[in-house]
């Protein structure tokens, strides 16, 4: 997955997760209640409006996805390839000071760093209030962070925040 071909660096980081993001967690009842209907996936859905929501934004020149996340790069792979049919590509944030707690964090602010990035947008379940002051302070640009209900994932108002923040912080 490599960044696109656009000149200068993009703007404005897209960082994602996938579970409980990109793709909503199951509840455990969700699991019996479906089991056996045809073609039911019990471990993976995504919003299709939402992706699509998201992927205008990640389009643009100035936006560059990455993905931050426990998934493998292959596994992020297969998702872009799978489920989200081509959409929302971008490469693979390496993992820094892994499995230890803060390796998001810590990842993310030299992915920040070594893009040169004015502003940073990073969506994940897992990003506390705590996660996002660290982050503002470390990269020293604007963030949003958009830490979705991992029972619904992202939605369009996150989208749409989302959107309103590009807008205010790309570079013209």
């Amino acid at each position: 997955m490599q960044m696109r071909s656009r000149g200068l660096h993009p703007s404005v980081l897209l960082a994602l997760d996938v579970d409980g993001t990109i793709a909503r967690v199951y509840r455990e009842e969700e699991y019996a209640d479906h089991a056996n209907d045809p073609g039911w996936t019990s471990w993976m859905t995504v919003d299709d409006s939402v992706i699509d929501a998201l992927d205008s934004v990640a389009k643009r020149s100035d936006v560059q996805v990455a993905w931050l996340t426990t998934w493998s790069p292959e596994q992020v792979g297969w998702l872009i390839r799978g489920p989200l049919v081509g959409k929302l590509v971008g490469p693979y944030v390496s993992h820094r000071n892994w499995p230890r707690s803060g390796w998001r964090l810590q990842s993310l602010v030299s992915f920040v760093r070594e893009g040169r990035f004015s502003a940073v947008v990073w969506a994940d379940d897992r990003a506390d209030d705590e996660a996002s002051r660290q982050l503002r302070r470390l990269v020293d640009v604007p963030v949003l962070v958009v830490a979705p209900d991992k029972f619904l994932g992202l939605t369009q108002t996150d989208v749409a925040e989302i959107r309103r923040f590009v807008d205010k912080h790309h570079r013209t």
